[in-house]
């Protein structure tokens, strides 16, 4: 816990001298808040609302910012039922997703930059950020969506503004701070499969106008639809709660000091997938049953029914989530000082069927220990002038500890003679694969906007990064006897300079024009799956995009039609890509830095309100993005190929009608949907690992009290019943495919007070 005390002190020691200062200068200014975002209420007027962010790091509307961002509020998200970073999909043009192994972790994709690795030492494309706090273990990105004050998406290279580098963008969730006068919501809902959700926070002040709080938390339990055909049960529920405290002290109105403690739990099921297999034996024969490919044992799921199969195993999930963060922000004069230094934990162990067959082929134990210490420190200009700058250091200390392990082809020995039957030469055995990763990451950044005229606007930022990076790996056969295989350690250090340039124009106050290029960064490292060989261990480098983009901003017909569309063009090199080694008997997972990838492609977004019982909107992304030098394993050529995860087209569109009702209560129907072309899986663009095109539709229809503290609604998602496969990995002769949920519905109350 020594990084935890020395990243507090660091806070503390940074505020003491600026709020001094701020006592003496007498001048009286409300404390910069770090808060992201939420519309402003447009009262009874036409038109769309005016949405503020601080993509920027400073309150803006969003219309003014050269930035292509989208930013939901706290509402919208509750009545969309996004409740991870999974559900937004709909509603951001570009964002796609891909879900494996867990109920808890996902692989993030935007504008076709992302990567498929769900091991606990990957480092995605796109940084997630709560409350200002980045998060880097992938099954801890997942419990902090509730409770929410709004969502900024920025997509493109993310830097010189914030704590940690990413190249394809940043997904930033606000929380609901604590509030001047006593405040409560609460939101309830059933549904389908027994699905319970419950949501609620309280908040005010406690001590006057220097202490408020808010407390807040979240539970989620649902059955699960999946039939086990061997035992009867229903598998892929849902078990899990989280909770938020936050505490606001403001002993005078230039001083802002908040801490945040969260915590959470996953008791439900591990992922049960769909069984396929692969058409040979164990020795690589041919095997089949009336043309239906067999795997090695015979086996083949053959009823085409994805909501069903066979397991011998039913996988648990145990997922427990703590955090912990200390805000201050002191303005001093012209200047506001930001540090916050951050904590968090995540402690997971999956038991998983990894064969998704009856017999025990392969089974996965998943078992990670990230701890991770952040400390950021910013000093920026109030908007005193025509010249906004921000600079600012951030450290990131991240220590991952792993035990998983793969018990291979155990239904090939006798339980009455482990040892006479243990085979490590024939990879026969529990297989260990235990590593501890220690990450160390330094940044400098800074960024200023300079007017150059009441109209157009120059933007310039530098970032510095330095990643180190130690890695100590094992990988033994513990079945019995221990049989060591392999001892690795590595130790690398990754540097970078990148930046980013804008200039904006101010057409008119309903136009904004702009054109920006950006270098982004994401350092190299080592796999984290399961390796036979030192080979397998070597680092990959860095990748590194060059990012140019020009786009336009516009509020139209009086603000009642709102017309975005951004144009961009990725030069990718040395991308990191996931793929599996498959020469074995068990396929390895391996990571590798492509040769370069091109990547453009148009954005629009369209919304429209013309008057305020109306709204509706279409979001558009049309993309190319194609691997143009990539020679993978065994020398395989993907050069042309198109990169994992990236539809040449998606569309979403949505509306939502009100009718007001005598006595002002009103009734609203709400309805979206989507639609995405082909994607592939693997960047070998095997036919067996195609996404087959697919759309999805939602609907919402509610009952609100005249003073809009009572709403009751019914609500359908995935109404259409569309399943789509969202990962294929591939196993001992059979590959584990994964689809989406099926649809669901039910009824929802939500009270505020």
């Amino acid at each position: 816990m020594k990084h935890g005390f020395a990243l507090v002190s660091v806070s503390l020691l940074a505020l003491v001298p600026a709020a001094a200062a701020a006592q003496q200068s007498g001048e009286a200014s409300t404390a910069a808040s770090p808060e992201v975002p939420e519309a402003t209420d447009a009262g009874e007027q036409d038109g769309l609302n005016v949405i503020v962010v601080t993509a920027q790091r400073r309150e803006q509307d969003i219309q003014d910012v050269p930035i292509s961002v989208t930013a939901i509020s706290g509402d919208d998200l509750t009545e969309v039922g996004i409740r991870d970073p999974r559900d937004l999909t709909l509603l951001v043009p570009g964002l796609s997703v891909q879900s494996g192994t867990s109920s808890t972790t996902t692989s993030l994709f935007l504008r076709g930059v992302g990567i498929g690795d769900f091991n606990s030492n990957t480092t995605g494309a796109v940084g997630v950020y709560v409350d200002d706090v980045f998060l880097g273990a992938n099954a801890g990105k997942l419990f902090n969506v509730f409770d929410s004050d709004g969502i900024e998406v920025l997509k493109g290279p993310q830097g010189t503004l914030y704590g940690r580098n990413t190249t394809a963008g940043a997904i930033r969730f606000s929380s609901r701070k604590p509030t001047d006068e006593f405040s409560a919501d609460a939101a309830v809902s059933y549904g389908r499969f027994n699905e319970v959700s419950a949501e609620a926070g309280v908040g005010g002040p406690i001590v006057g106008g220097v202490l408020k709080a808010r407390v807040a938390g979240t539970y989620l339990r649902r059955d699960g639809w999946l039939l086990n055909r061997v035992t009867g049960n229903k598998l892929n529920d849902l078990d899990m709660w989280a909770g938020r405290v936050i505490l606001d002290f403001t002993p005078n109105p230039d001083i802002l000091v908040r801490a945040i403690v969260h915590g959470g739990q996953n008791r439900g099921g591990a992922r049960q997938f769909q069984h396929r297999g692969s058409g040979v034996d164990l020795v690589g024969n041919p095997i089949s049953a009336g043309g239906v490919p067999l795997d090695g044992l015979g086996y083949a799921d053959t009823d085409g029914d994805v909501d069903a199969g066979d397991y011998n195993i039913e996988g648990q999930e145990r997922v427990d989530v703590f955090g912990a963060s200390l805000t201050g922000i002191v303005d001093i004069g012209d200047v506001t000082l930001t540090s916050i230094s951050a904590y968090e934990q995540v402690r997971r162990n999956t038991l998983e069927d990894t064969d998704a067959s009856p017999n025990d082929v392969l089974t996965a134990t998943y078992v990670d220990r990230p701890e991770q210490y952040s400390q950021e420190l910013r000093l920026q200009s109030r908007d005193a002038g025509p010249v906004n700058w921000i600079v600012g250091g951030f450290y990131f200390y991240d220590k991952l500890v792993t035990g998983s392990s793969f018990d291979i082809l155990r239904i090939l020995r006798d339980p009455s003679d482990l040892l006479g039957t243990f085979d490590p030469v024939n990879s026969i055995g529990n297989y260990a694969y235990p590593y501890t990763q220690k990450t160390e990451s330094w940044a400098a950044f800074a960024q200023a906007d300079i007017e150059l005229t009441d109209r157009l606007t120059l933007t310039g930022g530098l970032r510095y990064s330095a990643d180190n990076i130690d890695f100590e790996y094992q990988g033994y056969f513990d079945d019995v006897v221990v049989v060591p295989i392999l001892e690795f350690s590595g130790s690398e250090t990754f540097k970078d300079l990148s930046w980013r340039a804008a200039l904006s124009f101010e057409a008119s106050d309903d136009l904004m024009i702009y054109a920006s290029s950006s270098k982004g960064y994401n350092s190299g490292g080592f796999a984290g799956g399961s390796s036979s060989d030192i080979a397998q261990l070597q680092p990959f480098d860095s990748e590194t995009l060059y990012a140019y983009e020009a786009g336009f901003k516009s509020d139209l017909l009086d603000r009642t039609l709102r017309f975005n569309a951004a144009a961009f063009y990725y030069d990718y090199r040395d991308l990191q890509v996931f793929v599996f080694d498959t020469s074995g008997v068990l396929p390895v997972q391996r990571k590798l830095n492509a040769g370069n990838a091109e990547i453009y492609g148009l954005e629009v977004e369209l919304q429209a309100q013309p008057s305020r019982f109306f709204n509706a909107f279409v979001n558009a992304s049309f993309l190319h993005a194609r691997y143009e030098e990539f020679t993978a394993l065994a020398a395989e050529d993907y050069s042309g190929n198109e990169l994992v995860n990236a539809p040449d087209f998606s569309i979403s569109a949505g509306f939502s009608v009100t009718q007001p009702l005598p006595g002002g209560s009103a009734l609203q129907l709400r309805a979206d949907g989507s639609f995405q072309s082909e994607t592939f899986l693997t960047p070998d663009n095997a036919r067996a690992n195609r996404v087959e095109p697919y759309g999805t539709a939602n609907i919402r229809f509610s009952w609100s009290s005249a003073d809009e503290r009572l709403e009751l609604a019914v609500w359908g998602k995935n109404v259409t019943g569309t399943r789509f496969i969202t990962y294929i990995s591939p196993v001992v002769t059979m590959d584990q495919i994964n689809y989406n949920d099926p649809s669901t519905y039910g009824v929802q109350a939500v009270l505020k007070f």
